[in-house]
């Protein structure tokens, strides 16, 4: 979805990478507990396409599904909508055959942003928010949600330029935003506004297909913007962000104290390596790293831990004065939306427990057990 990098990781409690398998964008965790000596491991999946989700929900379930009234809202914040995007969402140019058309080829544009079907509530609140666009189902899944029409798509575009997009895919719309002006200007019509379409779809998403490139092989493509991350510009941004390409989890390792487990909350997010700046801006925002940067042996910045034989970058926040006096406030303040809500609450459950020392005796500790394993992939009720 988008120009997004692979960004799948597996990684033991120091942030070290530890198993193989990448997919593509979304974020959701899937935490295996070392208990009981079952010779499970500590695992976080981000997903690919939402359609390949782990988790199987029954096709006739799928209209049974009860949110709660946390997981969305009628009208959300604009710029946690940009969050969102940022994380989720895709800008499209397509251009395919199609002989009744003057230029013997048809150009459509789109917005949209493609996710599980146990998310649609939020998408529902996205499209009703910016009054443009219809959400589908688009497998037994997934859904969709995605505006198409060129004086919808006008509604897209301002959104963007009051509250612009801030990680790599910023260079994806200004690229998608001039291909719409040419558009509106029907230069698309002409063989010159055409050719310079393609010129700037070349790095857009997947860029020129085979029968593009043979067909115009003389196309000079225009450069890709150079992406800078300057900032976060909104609170709302961050838990826009957070609720599409996040993950709140608990990890349960080995350890000698009388239970013979220590109990630890994580809050993670992995991206491509070439944002790695947003990563240390998330890190900033909380306080959790200064400007000059805390670099370990392995030259990672504190708290984020890169892979350059998958390109990724992860920032992973597991300090426990950190997650009660930064984190939880945050998103309590500026909530996490969708089903993600849901394991921030289960989150807040295991952490009020740690609070009181609970995890310490066996009752808090298989309380929390309990908590973890309906927790993000292993989610059964919601």
């Amino acid at each position: 979805m988008g120009n997004r990098g692979s960004k799948s990781f597996l990684f033991n409690s120091n942030g070290n990478w530890v198993s193989k398998g990448v997919k593509e964008q979304r974020v959701d965790g899937s935490w295996y507990l070392p208990i009981q000596n079952k010779g499970k491991h500590l695992r976080c999946t981000l997903m690919g396409f939402e359609r390949n989700y782990l988790i199987k929900i029954p096709t006739n379930q799928l209209n049974n599904i009860k949110f709660s009234s946390y997981l969305t809202q009628c009208k959300i914040d604009p710029w946690f909508i940009t969050g969102f995007s940022d994380a989720e969402a895709s800008f499209m140019v397509l251009i395919y055959k199609n002989d009744n058309s003057k230029m013997k080829w048809r150009i459509t544009l789109n917005f949209s942003i493609h996710i599980h079907i146990k998310d649609i509530e939020l998408l529902k609140s996205i499209k009703d928010t910016l009054g443009v666009g219809k959400v589908r189902k688009n497998s037994s899944t997934t859904v969709i949600f995605r505006v198409d029409n060129i004086q919808e798509l006008q509604v897209i575009v301002d959104h963007f330029n009051k509250y612009p997009l801030i990680g790599v895919k910023v260079s994806d719309f200004i690229l998608f935003k001039q291909c719409y002006d040419l558009i509106k200007q029907k230069q698309h019509l002409t063989q010159d506004g055409f050719e310079k379409i393609l010129a700037l779809k070349y790095n857009i998403n997947k860029g020129l297909n085979d029968n593009l490139m043979a067909a115009f092989p003389n196309i000079i493509p225009v450069d890709r913007p150079q992406y800078i991350f300057t900032g976060i510009p909104d609170p709302f941004w961050l838990a826009g962000f957070v609720s599409g390409d996040s993950t709140f989890c608990v990890s349960i390792e080995k350890s000698n104290n009388k239970i013979g487990h220590r109990v630890r909350l994580i809050f993670g997010t992995c991206l491509h390596i070439r944002d790695k700046e947003l990563l240390i801006g998330i890190a900033n925002y909380f306080n959790i790293v200064s400007k000059q940067y805390n670099v370990d042996l392995n030259n990672n910045i504190k708290y984020i831990y890169d892979s350059t034989k998958r390109e990724t970058s992860l920032l992973q926040i597991k300090n426990y004065s950190d997650i009660i006096n930064k984190i939880i406030p945050f998103f309590n303040q500026y909530p996490i939306l969708g089903i993600k809500s849901l394991d921030f609450v289960d989150f807040k459950k295991v952490a009020e427990l740690m609070k009181n020392k609970e995890h310490l005796t066996k009752a808090g500790f298989n309380e929390i057990i309990k908590i973890v394993e309906n927790m993000n992939l292993d989610r059964k009720n919601f």
